[in-house]
C-alpha cells in the first residue's frame, strides 16, 4: 500500500494530475505577502517583502536594506514600523505610539509615507 501511495505522489497526487510550478515564479501562500507583493507590483516595484517570526520586511530590491516592518496584531490590523539608520532598530513612527493601520491603510502609508522616515 505504501509504494502505490508513494507513486500516485509522483505521477502527480492521489487524482493523478499534476500540479507545474515554473522554476523563476515564486510560490505565495500568504495572504499577506501576497499583497505587498501586487501592491508593488501596482507602483512599479522595487520593494521586496519577506516574512519573519515578527512580522513582514519590506525592503529595497537593490540593495537590500530594509526600510519598513508591519507586525500583525490579533485584531488583524498592522503595527507599522521604520528602520533608524542611527539606531540600527525598528523604531516607533509616532511620538504618542504606533501608528496601528489595516494592510490596505498601511501600504498606502508606506508609499505615501507623510513622516519621511521610510525613502531616505
Amino acid at each position: 500500500m505504501g509504494t502505490r501511495k508513494t507513486e500516485r505522489a509522483k505521477a502527480g497526487g492521489a487524482a493523478g494530475t499534476a500540479v507545474s510550478v515554473a522554476d523563476d515564479a515564486p510560490v505565495i501562500l500568504d495572504f499577506v505577502e501576497s499583497r505587498i507583493v501586487a501592491f508593488n507590483e501596482q507602483l512599479g516595484g522595487g520593494v521586496g517583502a519577506r516574512k519573519d517570526r515578527h512580522g513582514y520586511t519590506l525592503y529595497r530590491e537593490d540593495s537590500g536594506e530594509p526600510f519598513a516592518r508591519l507586525r500583525p496584531r490579533p485584531d488583524g490590523r498592522f503595527v507599522v514600523l521604520y528602520w533608524s539608520l542611527f539606531h540600527e532598530r525598528w523604531k516607533s513612527i509616532g511620538d504618542f505610539g504606533d501608528v496601528v493601520l489595516g494592510l490596505d491603510d498601511a501600504l498606502a502609508y508606506i508609499a505615501d509615507d507623510p513622516m519621511n522616515c521610510f525613502w531616505f
